[in-house]
């Protein structure tokens, strides 16, 4: 079992609004709402790919009730701590005129010392039944980042597998605790790594230095549609298949559940496993709703999917 962790979840709402102009009154002829956080995205996603799946996080109040429920339909197990403070909505809107994409974000609630070690007391419990925990999106606007690193750390003293996707700051934080994998995409990791990435041999140089900064192995996606892991063999380049695009948002997260789909529960090798996440994270930006796609058309997709083995002294020169 694959344990999801979103320490912010969310009621996510996608509203497709044409000509979308500030200062104007408009209707949504389309939208969707879904639970939603990163590491909510990524459960729905391996759910979809029928990976055995858990999502443990916090939700409280009225939309707290509306992200159990949404997890509930999707047929998502999950443990999430009742809090206080009422859960965030994240909303998105789409202009499909345009092309363009507007996400706003509410902060979240606050989460009290005693919420805080309930949930560290039940995720100890989850662990002994996980092979994989993945830590995914931002922190509550209270907790320290010490929180989250705290768990990462004790994920990797129980030997399981450990993936970070998280902001800038909470995954610099997080690599001090050595995770397995981490899978920024392209502006995080030119966040941590401290530099931008301008030619092609720029990305096996940011792999190289969130290795160097604790990552076992990472993982960075661009907005064109190209991904780059770094593994023992060396780096896998892949660049996703062309299609008429809906919503991106949420590809990342579907890239995520399907490379960990592919190299932790059908043991592929790094290169198919990246097809298939390239795959997912096509057939999600088709789609709108974060992890919102059917397996079958991101397996389709796969086969599409161009990949290369880069030189891995092209890694190691940093």
């Amino acid at each position: 079992m694959i344990l999801t962790v979103t320490l912010n979840a969310a009621v996510a709402r996608t509203l497709v609004v044409p000509s979308l102009t500030l200062g104007h009154r408009h209707r949504a002829p389309e939208s969707v709402t879904l639970a939603g956080g990163k590491g909510i995205n990524v459960a729905r996603s391996l759910r979809t790919l029928g990976v055995p799946v858990l999502a443990a996080g916090f939700a409280g109040g009225r939309n707290g009730d509306a992200i159990r429920d949404g997890l509930s339909e999707a047929a998502i197990p999950f443990d999430l701590v009742e809090i206080e403070g009422h859960s965030r909505t994240s909303t998105a809107i789409v202009d499909p005129m345009s092309g363009a994409q507007t996400e706003i974000n509410e902060y979240g609630p606050s989460v009290s010392p005693a919420e805080a070690r309930e949930f560290s007391r039940r995720l100890e419990h989850l662990m002994e039944y996980a092979t994989a925990v993945v830590f995914a999106g931002s922190v509550p606007p209270n907790m320290e980042e010490s929180f989250l690193v705290g768990l990462v750390r004790r994920s990797r003293e129980r030997g399981l597998y450990t993936v970070v996707d998280s902001p800038p700051s909470t995954l610099r934080a997080a690599l001090k605790a050595d995770p397995s994998l981490v899978s920024p995409n392209q502006n995080e990791a030119e966040s941590v790594a401290g530099f931008d990435f301008i030619e092609e041999s720029d990305f096996p140089l940011g792999l190289s230095r969130l290795v160097e900064m604790g990552a076992a192995d990472a993982c960075i996606t661009s907005p064109e549609g190209r991904s780059y892991l770094s593994t023992e063999g060396g780096i896998v380049s892949a660049l996703a298949p062309r299609i008429e695009a809906v919503s991106n948002i949420g590809s990342g997260d579907a890239y995520l559940a399907g490379l960990l789909a592919g190299l932790l529960h059908r043991d592929l090798p790094p290169v198919e496993a990246v097809r298939l996440a390239a795959g997912c994270a096509a057939a999600n930006a088709e789609t709108l709703g974060a992890g919102h796609f059917e397996a079958r058309r991101a397996e389709e997709l796969a086969d599409s999917v161009q990949v290369e083995v880069l030189d891995r002294s092209l890694q190691e020169s940093f």
